[in-house]
């Protein structure tokens, strides 16, 4: 295509996406960062929808309360521009409850949110500019509020289609800073998310949504990074994360806690988990480097089945994997009043090419609770080394169920009694070239099974040492085989 027919084809294209496309300056919003320019850019989002236009935000500080985005809408926010929250608790009322949602079985609890989205299609908000939720502005949004029921989301979405959020710079929320609820057909690509203004900060939250793809994006955050939940019967299904850099002082890529529906066909590659860049921990639990990189929980009677995790680089945290089975079947929201909770499932979680550095002291562990165990766990090409040690006390401490507790790499108030992997209550676990490295000084061996049932083990050692039989403690295992 010649430069002619290039810019014939741009120009087409351009006329049939958007019939119109304002600079929303023209449209009366100061942009000076001191005057409200809610109702203006309002009223050009309400506009823009009704015209299936474009909207752009030209440089400048642009200052509102909540904003109610709308179907067929593009927003470029551009380098240079800044969407700013007013910090002024009253410019963002609840978000009240919506009926339609019974249809999915999804909980309506009222929340706030700076930009939001509600039964809503065809949005993309993109640029290289920044969205700025004025969430470390506490005389506002105060640090010490139940559940942050009354500090507004980031961005929030609600039954909503065909959402794109890209190439933004998403700056400290309230809240949670990016949340998607029962959607469906989701692209979040080239983000660089800074969350660390309050408790709870997560960093993107996705619940309960069908076809999602997070791909190119830096999350930095002091509660969860990227958390995928479910507390729907809608279920979180067909999600690919790729390419991605977390960073967390609770946990960096996660499955839960929230796991009412289920989790199925879920692929994440390519991701590396670091220490948080944040001078100061915010986070209750004050775990500067982070609980567990890889958590995956059905807590609350989820099925959880052909979730895989592969090329994932770890560094710094407490535990490198954790996976866990329970029934805190926690019951929250009144919708959920006739839902009967039954135990859940995980079936099918396969971990590959993983290496995990400067983490300990407690050991990646994969736990069901008894009758009901994890099943179909797969550890292919894992390189685990620690930099911290338990004790020998370590070694012979019960280490209790807890199967309604909260489940985090803590929840045992142990260290466990190895360093480096540690099933119980398991069916059918595959260790397949397997290295791990104790951190100087550690007195633990490197393996626990207890009530097990089938362990194949190939090509497993400790320092590129082979691991025999021996150094593996058993209890209740039942078909246990280890090649070299």
């Amino acid at each position: 295509m010649n430069k002619i027919n290039s810019t014939l084809y741009l120009l087409f294209f351009t006329t049939i996406m958007f019939s119109q496309v304002y600079d929303i300056k023209d449209l009366g919003a100061k942009g000076d960062g001191k005057t409200d320019d809610t109702k203006v850019i309002q009223d050009a989002i309400n506009r823009a929808s009704r015209e299936k236009a474009k909207l752009i935000f030209s440089a400048g500080i642009y200052s509102t309360g909540m904003i109610h985005l709308k179907s067929n809408v593009e927003i470029e926010i551009l380098q240079g521009a800044t969407w700013k929250a007013i910090p002024n608790l009253s410019l963002f009322p609840e978000i009240k409850s919506n009926a339609d949602l019974s249809q999915k079985g999804g909980y309506t609890m009222s929340r706030r949110a700076f930009i939001w989205g509600d039964d809503v299609k065809n949005v993309s908000i993109y640029g290289h500019g920044t969205i700025y939720p004025s969430g470390d502005q506490h005389e506002a949004f105060p640090m010490k509020e139940e559940n942050g029921a009354k500090r507004p989301y980031g961005i929030y979405f609600r039954n909503s289609k065909n959402i794109v959020i890209k190439d933004l710079h998403l700056r400290n929320s309230a809240f949670w800073m990016l949340r998607f609820y029962l959607c469906t057909d989701i692209r979040v690509q080239g983000v660089d998310l800074y969350n660390h203004a309050n408790t709870n900060n997560d960093g993107i939250d996705i619940v309960d949504c069908h076809r999602v793809v997070v791909s190119d994006c830096v999350i930095d955050s002091s509660d969860d990074a990227l958390c995928f939940k479910t507390e729907a019967p809608f279920g979180t299904e067909d999600v690919v994360v790729t390419n991605c850099i977390l960073s967390s002082t609770a946990s960096a890529l996660k499955l839960g806690t929230g796991s009412f529906g289920t989790f199925k066909r879920m692929v994440m590659s390519n991701i590396v988990i670091r220490p948080t860049r944040a001078e100061k921990i915010i986070h209750n639990l004050k775990v500067e480097k982070g609980i567990d990189g890889i958590a995956v929980m059905s807590v609350d009677g989820a099925d959880i089945e052909d979730i895989r995790f592969s090329n994932i680089s770890i560094k710094g945290v407490l535990a490198p994997i954790f996976v866990r089975l329970n029934q805190r079947h926690k019951v929250t929201h009144s919708e959920y009043k006739n839902v009967k909770i039954t135990p859940g499932t995980i079936d099918g979680i396969h971990f590959s090419d993983i290496s995990a550095t400067d983490c300990g002291p407690i050991a990646s562990n994969i736990a069901g609770y008894p009758n009901h165990p994890v099943e179909n766990i797969t550890f292919r090409n894992i390189n685990i080394s620690l930099s911290k040690t338990g004790t020998s006390a370590d070694i012979n401490k019960e280490v209790p169920e807890n199967d309604r507790g909260y489940p985090n790499a803590m929840m045992y108030g142990t260290n466990l009694p190895v360093f480096g992997l540690y099933f119980r209550h398991a069916k059918n676990i595959i260790l397949d070239n397997i290295n791990l490295i104790p951190a100087i000084g550690e007195t633990r061996k490197p393996i626990y099974f207890e009530d097990v049932e089938t362990v194949l083990i190939d090509n497993l050692y400790q320092n590129f040492k082979p691991i025999s039989a021996s150094d593996i403690i058993q209890n209740k295992v039942v078909g246990f085989k280890i090649t070299d």
